[in-house]
């Protein structure tokens, strides 16, 4: 590091598998702190591996943050209030709901505009020196461990003076009074022996699994042993840290000096020949669109990538997104739309339950001119720009957007992705190979009925403004 002054270094984390290895490493190797912010930590398999791996830090003396937002933490209090009876661990739950029971769900309606509101940052920082930001929540799906649906996301590993930036977000959030300790709010009892018990259980099926030919790929994997003898191949340069301020929650104006979306703008503004962008929820507006059919016709050729109906977990968001279609594609704008057969990075490991692979695109990040690569939480839609909170880091690197590219080149192939266009009728078009044969669809490939008919009664509910 002593030959990048003040520059930081970056490595992409595409595969699944290797997403949860960084994370696991980070926890131990620790020595001081952790600081572990999240919209989602479920308490599922990989959930509870990283918890061992937490506790384990705590055990030896390293300080333990946790901030977790409280929209999916229905029946979890006892859980983490357990965990935070440990000395050198502390749990804050973010904007938190007043009934801890079934009867949130009853506020969260009746309280819409409050509770509507959420922290979707993602951020895992060891020691102020390690840090991984970008899409990944804690949970199976985020590391190729469910049998059925696992997301296509993308992270970044960083080293260097951009970690001291990611800190003070963290810090800037804990130490907001949105920010609520788990013991004053949650009335659930629990002692220190429940503490001995929840160690135990996590430490017994930590060893159930261990030596199983998952953990055993993992644990002698090259990314893995790079990361613990730190010699992981980053690339160095410049980058900025971009959030949003907590106090967004309870503001609505675009403000530059609280918003993420007005701080960014202007390196997307500067795009000169080239904008990709990744984004798994669409729904741009009428002012998103407008923006970015004027910056295709000054010569910046657009290609977006998003999930097709049949790929995507919220069927509310199609809904939204797909009145915006044939407007993008008419200005020539590249439209694709990730398959749910999709495995654009080839995971290194055999993953954790056997069974059928279905994608979703869940990636969020943007590459502009070859040159600016931005990768965060942030989706493009109404609910990131105004309701949610958001990170994200823009990293000047030629070196870092070709290997972004090669990424996104992969993801919009034929292989892994549709490719909409108009037919003569101005009607659409899904263009893809399957079985090596060029397909055209004429309707939404592959997508269940259910969905399709879900789809068409969202798109009759005037609910744009929260997806």
């Amino acid at each position: 590091m002593k030959d990048h002054k003040n520059q930081s270094g970056f490595y992409l984390l595409s595969d699944n598998t290797d997403a949860f290895v960084a994370r696991f490493a980070l926890a131990t190797v620790a020595e001081k702190t952790l600081d572990i912010q999240y919209y989602i930590m479920h308490n599922d398999a990989s959930g509870q591996y990283l918890a061992y791996a937490i506790l384990s830090a705590a055990d030896r003396g390293v300080h333990v943050r946790i901030l977790v937002d409280d929209i999916n933490l229905s029946g979890r209090d006892s859980n983490f209030k357990m965990m935070s009876q440990h000395e050198n661990i502390e749990i804050r739950i973010f904007n938190p709901l007043t009934n801890r029971d079934w009867f949130r769900n009853i506020e969260l309606l009746s309280n819409l505009d409050r509770a509507g509101r959420r922290m979707h940052n993602k951020a895992f920082i060891a020691d102020n020196a390690s840090a991984i930001i970008g899409g990944r929540n804690i949970g199976d799906e985020y590391f190729d461990a469910r049998n059925n649906l696992n997301f296509v996301d993308l992270d970044l590993l960083t080293v260097g003076p951009i970690v001291a930036d990611i800190t003070k977000s963290f810090d800037d959030y804990w130490g907001s009074h949105w920010a609520t300790p788990i013991e004053s709010l949650s009335k659930t009892r629990v002692v220190k022996k429940q503490l001995m018990t929840l160690r135990s259980k996590l430490k017994d099926k930590w060893h159930r699994v261990k030596n199983t030919e998952y953990f055993q790929t993992l644990k002698h994997a090259e990314f893995t042993q790079k990361i613990i003898s730190k010699q992981v191949d980053f690339i160095w340069a410049e980058a900025n840290l971009f959030y949003d301020r907590p106090e967004k929650i309870s503001n609505d104006a675009l403000n530059q000096t609280i918003h993420i979306g007005p701080q960014v703008m202007p390196y997307f503004e500067r795009a000169n020949c080239e904008l990709l962008i990744a984004t798994p929820y669409f729904v741009p507006g009428n002012r998103g669109s407008n923006w970015l059919k004027n910056k295709q016709n000054q010569g910046v050729e657009i290609t977006i990538l998003t999930n097709s109906l049949a790929a995507t977990d919220v069927i509310a968001v199609h809904a939204g997104y797909k009145k915006y279609r044939k407007q993008l594609l008419a200005s020539n704008i590249n439209l694709h739309e990730l398959k749910p057969t999709a495995q654009p990075t080839l995971s290194k490991t055999n993953k954790l339950i056997e069974g059928s692979r279905h994608a979703s695109l869940h990636a969020k990040y943007m590459v502009v001119d070859q040159q600016y690569v931005f990768v965060g939480s942030a989706n493009i839609d109404p609910r990131s720009e105004l309701l949610n909170t958001e990170i994200g880091i823009m990293v000047n690197s030629k070196a870092l957007a070709k290997q972004t590219i090669e990424l996104f080149k992969k993801s919009t192939s034929p292989d892994s992705s549709y490719q909409l266009r108009l037919n003569k009728e101005n009607n659409l078009e899904w263009s893809t190979e399957e079985a090596g044969h060029e397909v055209h669809y004429s309707y939404e490939p592959k997508a269940s009925l259910m969905k399709k008919l879900g789809v068409f009664i969202m798109s009759l509910l005037p609910i744009e403004d929260l997806l």
